[in-house]
């Protein structure tokens, strides 16, 4: 795959382009990940435009002007944009985690421009209850302006604290289940040299802050049930996220969906990539 970069709207998105000239798959990835995740499924999309993006704020996409923030409503704008700019029709979406997320949501607002959704480790939104709603945004709120206080009151903008790729390896393995070999392969996209030579992250600290306000069990079954396309939800037997409970919950949600499980972790695609690559492909041979 080769590196390209579009504009969506206000940002610049960096992706990976296997340049194929068949139909055109775009590629999610995670929070705090970026588009080497879902690179690792490349070799099993050959016959298709398969482009797996950085989301802005991850990997070498521009991050968004100071003041602004991280929410899901501005990633779906940038696909948009990206799926607009581009002229692509009928795409099919893959993501991961938050891009699974992601994907599901565009195709429940957007159902004219999906021809088909895999969500791998996601089932739909992330939801609160009503309740919470006053407790969200205030640790919302508070989250943005201890963030904006630590940057303010660090080094100068161009000074970036160094850090060293397996140092960082070893900090996310600890508090994830991924393999040292995947978290390395996600991380180094997320760094860059500087002009000393050392290294540093190029993925915006800003994306540590909180949700303000996440849907309603009732707000996300609206939206998934305005899915036209059929989807595969593809889940990991040794994930925190659950997710046999979370589909057995919501499948009546959804007009065609299917329910995939493999044995590992929440980084399923990259663990198990010939056998989830496999499902994929022949999932979106159907189509």
């Amino acid at each position: 795959m080769v590196e390209k970069s579009f504009n969506a709207g206000a940002v610049k998105i960096a992706a990976l382009d296997n340049q194929g000239a068949g139909q055109v798959v775009i590629g999610l990835h995670g929070y705090l990940d970026n588009a080497a995740s879902m690179q690792a499924l490349a070799p099993h999309l050959t016959s298709y435009r398969y482009i797996a993006i950085d989301l802005a704020g991850h990997g070498h996409s521009s991050h968004r002007p100071i003041g602004a923030y991280y929410n899901q409503t501005d990633y779906l704008q940038d696909l948009h944009a990206l799926i607009e700019d581009q002229g692509f029709k009928d795409v099919i979406l893959i993501g991961h985690s938050l891009g699974g997320i992601l994907v599901t949501m565009y195709a429940a607002l957007f159902p004219e421009n999906v021809k088909a959704v895999v969500s791998i480790d996601a089932c739909g939104p992330l939801t609160q209850s009503e309740e919470t709603s006053q407790q969200q945004m205030r640790d919302a709120l508070l989250s943005r302006f201890n963030k904006t206080q630590n940057k303010m009151l660090s080094a100068p903008a161009k000074v970036k604290p160094a850090v060293k790729l397996e140092d960082a390896v070893t900090a996310r393995c600890k508090i994830s289940d991924m393999q040292p070999e995947h978290a390395r392969q996600i991380l180094a996209r997320n760094m860059t040299k500087t002009d000393d030579g050392t290294t540093s992250w190029c993925s915006d600290p800003m994306l540590r802050t909180k949700s303000v306000l996440r849907l309603t069990e009732a707000q996300a079954k609206n939206l998934m049930e305005s899915i036209l396309c059929p989807i595969l939800f593809i889940g990991a037997s040794d994930s925190f996220k659950n997710l046999p409970q979370v589909f057995e919950k919501r499948k009546g949600w959804f007009k065609s969906a299917q329910y995939e499980q493999f044995v590992g972790g929440h980084h399923i695609h990259m663990e198990k990539v010939d056998d989830v690559g496999s499902r994929i492909v022949q999932f979106v041979e159907q189509m």
